[in-house]
């Protein structure tokens, strides 16, 4: 019976996030920001620092960039941060 409950709840919770879409939006800055049912987020040129609470991925690191673009994707709702710059 647990079982059950518990598999209703993890694909209520997937379909929640999947079916409530993604966006494209401007912001002031011109930028683009995309998201995909809070699970990617992906911010175009932005140089903004990285917050505290995040696994923060530096990608300038182990990619080797040598002109970084300032992007930034977090995943499953701000958990894990890669950038490179």
């Amino acid at each position: 019976m647990k079982s059950k409950t518990l598999l209703t709840l993890v694909v209520c919770a997937l379909a929640a996030s999947f079916f409530s879409g993604c966006s494209t939006q401007k912001t002031r800055t011109g930028r683009n920001n995309s998201f995909l049912g809070g699970l990617v987020r992906y911010d175009t040129g932005s140089y903004a620092p990285v917050p505290h609470n995040t696994i923060d991925v530096d990608a300038t690191q182990f990619l080797g960039r040598v002109n970084p673009s300032g992007d930034r994707m977090s995943l499953l709702w701000g958990t894990i941060t890669t950038h490179d710059y």
